[in-house]
């Protein structure tokens, strides 16, 4: 058990570390915080937005911590499962998130291309590094492992 508590946790911190840096470039580049014309009063509102933005991140990732249910051995052994416990927190996040504000914004195509933008840029990094990490917990569990 002390070994598959370890690897979790690893790999927890790799999630948030690696989701964190993606989310951070794209948002430099989607607020365009690397333009140096901005005004000072616009810099300081792309930069509480691109706080609020990281926070979410980190946030996203804390509330990721359902992959340690892994540890029950009905949960690590069934695949649905165990994919779940490390994808399905960020897929409704990102889901919601379409949603609510195409509720909010309207359906035009450059709503939801905006929307689209910000939200990928904040939970698809996320969930690009957990599918990454589940599919390495899975050739491991087929390598036996952990079993």
């Amino acid at each position: 058990m002390g070994k598959l508590t370890g690897y979790f946790t690893i790999t927890w911190l790799i999630i948030l570390i690696v989701s964190f840096l993606i989310s951070r470039f794209l948002l430099i580049r989607l607020l365009g915080l690397d333009d140096d014309s901005n005004e000072w009063w616009m810099a300081i509102v792309t930069g509480v937005s691109f706080i609020y933005s990281l926070k979410f991140v980190f946030f996203l990732t804390l509330s990721s911590v359902t992959i340690f249910l892994n540890l029950f051995k009905k949960v690590r052994n069934n695949w649905l499962l165990s994919l779940l416990t490390y994808s399905l927190i960020p897929l409704l996040t990102f889901a919601i998130m379409i949603i609510s504000d195409m509720l909010e914004n309207g359906n035009g195509f450059e709503a939801i291309k905006s929307i689209a933008k910000f939200s990928g840029s904040l939970v698809l990094p996320h969930l690009f590094c957990t599918l990454i990490c589940f599919l390495h917990f899975r050739k491991l569990m087929r390598n036996e492992s952990f079993n």
